[in-house]
């Protein structure tokens, strides 16, 4: 295989796909992975300028669009121009998308192939999502017929998870030889190899952002319940310092800001019980780290929580996201501490067999330059 056949680019409209700070690092650890395997990788920012965003935004809500300005014509438009313009520069032949905001394009280079690593769909999204109001139909509408223009110049599909593979052919139409499923690897959390105590009552939740669709105030008043019948509980809050004054006050729960990993590294060698039931969350790292440090998850049975838990066997899957129900699950964990024991050990095992960004970029690989 020739330099220029050994070589695949991988954009990204949400920043440097070679900073590990870009979506939360995802396409930088695929393109390590694909880089440990001897694949030669370019990396293509398809973001746009500031300013660039100031001005699309304002254009989206005149046109009545309202919010997500990323998900409207123009922007994606430019990107995709952006986009297209390196790879006519650098002679690209096949290039990876992390995300669909930079596409579809109008006129798209017949000889490049396009791939996707697929999180989740508009559909999906839209199923869940906690400020779905916040679009007007028009939006709704336009959001998903650009996706589907997008999916119709995609070579191949991988997605991260056999539930989104369900919806891209159920709900898109797209034929079921198109798409792989990859999974994704694990976060920066080091896995946790020495013995935890699951009768502290340690719970952790941890969210950078979007703490309702995260499941955040689902999780607190199911905690409040919970810990009337059990006040042992304790629960640790770790994301954004403004989380503190959304909550308040709350007798066991204590919130912190972004801390350093070290200290992250220890809540998680700490915690009996991860518990995150996301209203809305495609897929989900730091699930794994929770898992990779012998700590069962408790969560909604919805999206791909399923599939990270063995269907239940490394956590709890809770039907219905009410506090009631969380309360419920909460107690039957801290009920049993040696099954929580058995689920833990057996969890990390699962995770730290199946879940690598090596193995996600072998799959890619093999795929893309045909090796299969």
């Amino acid at each position: 295989m020739s330099q220029k056949e050994n070589l695949i680019a991988i954009a990204s409209s949400a920043g440097d796909p070679k900073n590990p700070k870009t979506w939360s690092g995802t396409p930088s650890n695929i393109i390590r992975g694909m880089e440990e395997v001897g694949v030669k990788v370019l990396g293509i920012n398809s973001n746009l300028k500031k300013y660039q965003k100031l001005t699309y935004l304002l254009v989206h809500k005149l046109g009545g669009y309202r919010t997500d300005y990323r998900r409207g014509r123009l922007p994606r438009t430019h990107s995709a121009k952006m986009l297209l313009a390196q790879i006519k520069a650098l002679s690209i032949r096949k290039i990876l998308h992390t995300d669909t905001l930079d596409l579809p394009f109008r006129k798209p280079e017949p000889e490049v192939d396009h791939y996707l690593f697929c999180d989740s769909t508009w559909n999906l999204w839209s199923q869940y999502t906690t400020n779905i109001a916040q679009y007007p139909p028009k939006m709704r509408s336009l959001a998903e017929q650009l996706e589907r223009e997008s999916y119709a110049q995609i070579k191949h599909f991988f997605s991260i998870s056999e539930y989104v593979r369900e919806n891209l052919i159920n709900h898109y139409q797209i034929e079921p030889n198109r798409i792989t499923v990859v999974g994704t690897g694990r976060g920066k959390i080091k896995p946790f190899m020495g013995n935890k105590d699951y009768q502290n009552g340690h719970i952790l939740f941890v969210a950078k952002a979007r703490f309702e669709d995260k499941g955040g105030y689902l999780l607190l008043e199911g905690f409040k319940k919970a810990r009337q019948q059990n006040p042992s509980l304790k629960l640790v809050i770790v994301g954004q310092k403004e989380y503190q004054q959304l909550i308040g006050s709350v007798p066991g729960v204590s919130v912190t800001g972004f801390i350093p990993w070290e200290e992250l590294q220890d809540l998680f060698h700490t915690a009996a019980l991860f518990a995150m039931p996301s209203l809305n969350e495609p897929w989900g790292l730091v699930y794994l780290e929770a898992l990779a440090c012998k700590t069962p998850i408790l969560g909604l049975n919805r999206n791909s929580l399923p599939e990270i838990t063995g269907k239940g066997k490394y956590g709890f899957l809770v039907d219905e996201p009410t506090p009631e129900s969380i309360a419920i699950a909460i107690l039957q964990a801290f009920s049993n501490p040696d099954k929580l024991q058995e689920m833990g050990s057996a969890g990390q095992k699962y995770c730290l067999e199946k879940f690598s960004w090596e193995q996600v970029a072998s799959k890619i690989v093999n795929v893309m330059l045909g090796t299969e």
